[in-house]
């Protein structure tokens, strides 16, 4: 019996649902072909970054201000849907099936980028003098800020659930296989700056000597050809149940911390409430002492659901 359960892994399972089995799932293997799909994000997103002022400008005939604000909403943008890519991951989708979602949203959005830099009636004609001038019209600037959004929501899921599901197919509860962990992060980032490396070189002199709409089919087809290299270590993956979003229970924290704001914190923070054990606890500080009021015991509260608050002052009542 104690082999047997030695044999898989407590906190994961395959992917009909079933303890996963140390042997046949996880591993290099695995991560391996998640990082496939991190080097085409990074080749994909930095390549249509490093260039796109001068194809606004030059192209679309956009003033450098506008053209620059551009790109610059592009990138916040990227990294503020990371937020949502998290919390669909953490509360409903799990990491494998949100990586999927957002990488064929990015596939989607090359692509339609490449079919606007192609098609000339997607781009205003060529400018000769000041005579012949004209901007891009609505429609024109419409179609290229849906492919770029479309981009940049595909990069903030990719980016919110790669790495944790890489780790994902190592057992950090084994030191053996906890050092491996560490290894797969150094090649995480090795990746990282590769794609970044061919996207400033390679896809950029494509785009200048070649075309743009050849780039972006390639970052396409990159993008593509990793999607189904991902899709094929379905079986061999190691999938971790979702635990909830922290955003959602940070937010109970301090819906209850309001709802509790007039009454007095006692004199003693242990007296607070708090069913962590006692070697999970973090430390009491005085920093946000305002929050700690969703931790105070109300009468009543232990006859209502009680929710569990991650860190210092483990749970709350509601």
């Amino acid at each position: 019996m104690e082999g047997k359960v030695s044999a898989t892994v407590a906190d994961a399972v395959d992917y009909k649902g079933f303890p996963a089995d140390r042997a046949k799932t996880g591993g290099w293997v695995p991560a391996a072909l998640i990082l496939g799909i991190e080097i085409c994000e990074r080749l994909s997103t930095m390549g249509i970054v490093v260039n796109l002022v001068t194809y606004l400008g030059g192209t679309m005939h956009l003033s450098s201000s506008a053209s620059a604000n551009v790109v610059t909403d592009f990138m916040g943008t990227s990294f503020l849907l990371c937020l949502l890519g998290g919390f669909l991951a953490d509360s409903f989708l799990g990491r494998f099936k949100t990586i999927v979602i957002f990488a064929f949203i990015q596939t989607l959005g090359t692509a339609a980028l490449g079919l606007s830099t192609k098609l000339p009636q997607l781009q205003p004609p060529p400018c000769h003098s000041s005579e012949n001038f004209k901007q891009a019209s609505g429609l024109q600037i419409g179609i290229l800020y849906l492919a770029l959004y479309l981009i940049a929501i595909g990069t903030g899921g990719l980016k919110s659930s790669v790495s944790g599901f890489g780790t994902d197919q190592f057992d950090e509860k084994n030191e053996e296989v906890k050092t491996q962990m560490s290894y797969f992060f150094n090649r995480f980032f090795f990746f990282i700056s590769l794609g970044t490396l061919m996207a400033v070189t390679v896809l950029v002199y494509i785009q200048d000597e070649v075309g743009r709409s050849w780039a972006y089919g390639i970052c396409s087809v990159s993008m593509f050809t990793a999607i189904l290299t991902l899709l094929y270590g379905t079986k061999r993956y190691r999938y971790k149940k979702s635990q909830g979003s922290p955003i959602v229970q940070i937010l109970q924290v301090i819906i209850v911390a309001i709802k509790k704001r007039k009454m007095d914190l006692p004199y003693d923070s242990g007296l607070l409430y708090e069913n962590s054990p006692e070697g999970l606890r973090i430390h009491h500080t005085n920093q946000f002492r305002c929050l700690d009021k969703a931790a105070i015991v109300a009468e009543g509260d232990f006859e209502k659901k009680t929710i569990q608050i991650p860190g210092t002052h483990g749970s709350y009542a509601r």
